[in-house]
């Protein structure tokens, strides 16, 4: 080696290399990021979408989880933006909020992959509520109305 570069020893080539090799694997991942961003939806909700989440998550007939979300909206420490942005979903409790409504979701998408019409999906509404043997509400059902968020009727 020459002068100039007598300071490469093999440990420093190598480290030089493996961080080449991040430099363009972080690269790669950027890309790949950017290209995920620009064909996610991107979704915006209403002043009157907003409305009526927090209208039902402050209702007695929103299950446990949601009202507790919706408390921490209330108290700024988080907004319906955030939760529908997906910027939220790491924490426990937005999870836990929004799990109540995913068996409904499901259903309404394999209903919309069956060639339902969306006005029949809704007036549907959710699928019954979990019950036990004896036909009473789970405990996972939040005292019987667990899966009422995406119910359109009363029942």
């Amino acid at each position: 080696m020459t002068g100039a570069e007598s300071w490469r020893t093999p440990q420093i080539t190598e480290a030089l290399a493996r961080l080449e090799e991040a430099e363009v694997a972080l690269d790669r991942a950027i890309v790949e990021a950017k290209r995920v961003e620009r064909e996610t939806p991107k979704t915006k909700l209403s002043e009157e979408d907003i409305q009526l989440i927090e209208e039902h998550a402050r209702s007695a007939e929103a299950p446990r989880e949601l009202r507790e979300l919706q408390r921490r909206i209330d108290d700024g420490e988080l907004s319906w933006e955030d939760v529908a942005a997906g910027r939220r979903l790491d924490d426990p409790q937005v999870r836990a909020a929004l799990s109540t409504g995913v068996e409904g979701m499901r259903q309404a998408y394999t209903m919309i992959q069956e060639g339902h019409e969306l006005d029949d999906i809704i007036e549907q509404g959710a699928p019954a509520p979990p019950r036990d043997d004896d036909g009473a509400p789970t405990d996972d059902d939040d005292e019987g109305k667990g899966y009422r968020f995406m119910r359109t009727t009363d029942e």
